[in-house]
This record gives C-alpha cells, sequence and structure tokens, in this order.
C-alpha cells in the first residue's frame, strides 16, 4: 500500500512541474526570446517540484522507519492551489487583458 502513495505522489509533483513549466513557458515566450524563456520556466518548475515534494515529506520522517511520503489532504490541497494561482497569474490574467 505504500508504494502506491509513492506513485500518486510522484505523479502529483511531476504533473505539476509540467504544469508550471508549460504556463511560465508560455507567458515568457511572448516577451523573451525562446531559450530564455525555455530557461526561466525550467528554474521555475524544478523549484516547484522542491516544493510540492517537500509538502508531502513526513513531519517526524527517519530514514528506514517512517514512511517516505505522507498523502495527505491538506498537501494535496496546498500543491492544487498553487497550480492554480500560478495558472490564474500566468495564463488567464494576460489572456483575459488581451
Amino acid at each position: 500500500m505504500e508504494n502506491i502513495d509513492k506513485i500518486i505522489v510522484l505523479t502529483i509533483v511531476f504533473f505539476s512541474a509540467f504544469i508550471t513549466w508549460k504556463v511560465i513557458k508560455d507567458f515568457y515566450i511572448t516577451k523573451f526570446n525562446k531559450i530564455f524563456a525555455h530557461l526561466i520556466a525550467i528554474v521555475t518548475a524544478s523549484f516547484m517540484l522542491l516544493s510540492i515534494m517537500f509538502l508531502f515529506i513526513p513531519k517526524n520522517y527517519q530514514r528506514g522507519q517512517t514512511a517516505e511520503v505522507d498523502l495527505n489532504f491538506n498537501s494535496l490541497a496546498i500543491s492544487f492551489a498553487m497550480i492554480a494561482i500560478i495558472y490564474i497569474l500566468f495564463k488567464y490574467i494576460p489572456s483575459k487583458n488581451k
């Protein structure tokens, strides 16, 4: 059962990083060169990957003794809220102004 939690958490983490990369790249590609937009998107997606992964680490983690991930509602809600805010700020609001 613990492996299913790891698979779910990794899926959420990679999906969030990909969505962040896509939204940021699409936003900055209109303002900068493709290479700079891609680099900015990669850095932002990397920080998103790390920050969401940190959400799922148990508070009392001890290597080899406790579970490696803690799949709970608060972490899920925070990760979806972060993605929603990025989507609104970089995709919805700029397209609404056009």
